[in-house]
């Protein structure tokens, strides 16, 4: 139970890291000065660590059902 809870509390973490990630792409888009492009380096690995995350997430969940199945 306790390891479903903390797949669940990854997923949720890395749906806030790909939320923030896509406000922080929509914020330098928008920006009025020059952007460098370390500040879209630094989104995209926002982004991408969240999904990573989520794929974490998933694949935690997907050895559970197959350890309680196996028993």
């Amino acid at each position: 139970m306790r390891t479903t809870v903390l797949a669940y509390v990854i997923a949720f973490i890395g749906f806030v890291m790909l939320i923030f990630g896509a406000w922080g792409f929509s914020v330098l888009n928008n920006a009025e000065v020059d952007v460098a492009l370390t500040d879209y380096a630094i989104v995209f690995e926002m982004i991408g660590g969240g999904l990573a995350m989520i794929g974490l997430a998933q694949a935690l969940r997907l050895l559970l059902l197959v350890v309680k199945r196996s028993i």
